[in-house]
């Protein structure tokens, strides 16, 4: 690899991990500061939500930390996660011929299947829900997918996740603990 294009791989790659560290971290720590929530208790919550995704919600909601707070922080980590490896795929596509020579197939064979011509980026939803960030940002990558249409395909399954696994917890909480 020549020198211009470790050089592009890098800047590429550290942008990536700053978009994903500035979604991910940052901005559910300023709201923390601000409104006075335990610092501890967010950084619990956005390394759960690294971990588990909505599954962190009931985490959040038992540490006492406010729905709506809880809910904002997990999707923040979630679009965090989501771009982060949206641009690191986007960053070794741009610099490895090999790479980006499977994508160009690999878009070429999807663009032939009825089943992902039918249903495209919306099959997102679903995945997102069945199984996670850490697959749907691949697969947008791999098919060609434009990523800010990726991103808030994937973000409304998310948040569709989330938003009844926050209720079922709240609702839970009440009957065993009223």
């Amino acid at each position: 690899m020549e020198p211009r294009a470790i050089r592009e791989f890098l800047y590429r790659t550290l942008k990536a991990a700053a978009g994903c560290v500035t979604l991910a971290i940052i901005m559910p720590l300023v709201p923390a500061v601000a409104l006075g929530i335990s610092l501890g208790h967010t950084i619990a919550l956005i390394s759960t939500a690294f971990l588990i995704e909505y599954g962190a919600a009931p985490v959040g909601i038992v540490l006492g930390l406010p729905p709506l707070f809880v809910f904002y922080t997990i999707v923040c980590v979630e679009a965090g996660i989501f771009i982060g490896l949206f641009d690191l795929f986007t960053a070794v596509g741009c610099t490895s011929e090999r790479v980006g020579q499977f994508l160009l197939t690999t878009t070429q064979i999807a663009n032939r299947s009825k089943t992902i011509h039918r249903y495209g980026v919306l099959g997102l939803i679903p995945l997102e829900i069945l199984i996670g960030v850490y697959l749907c940002a691949p697969v947008s990558w791999v098919l060609g997918w434009r990523r800010n249409v990726s991103l808030a395909v994937t973000m409304t399954g998310y948040c569709i996740a989330a938003a009844i696994t926050i209720l079922a917890t709240i609702g839970l909480l009440r009957v065993f603990f009223p």
